[in-house]
């Protein structure tokens, strides 16, 4: 994933995209954040939902303590 800056557009716009908001069971919305890292040599990303910058950058210091692997995902059952 390759994340590109756009400063004149974003600062025009008032919110993201549709697709990159949602609602929690509070209804807050939530952001999708970009996430980046480096592994034998190469770049890799992966993406969170947070509720803002800060929320973002402390989700990840907290995946930096605590993160591990559940498991391979087979499929998804809608609630």
């Amino acid at each position: 994933m390759t994340v590109l800056m756009f400063s004149r557009v974003r600062s025009d716009r008032e919110a993201p995209d549709v697709a990159f908001v949602t609602s929690d069971g509070d209804d807050r919305k939530l952001y999708r954040f970009a996430l980046q890292y480096n592994m034998d040599g190469k770049n890799w990303a992966t993406e969170i939902w947070a509720y803002s910058s800060k929320d973002a950058e402390e989700r990840v210091a907290a995946m930096r303590h605590s993160l591990m692997m559940c498991g391979q995902l087979y499929g998804e059952v809608e609630a």
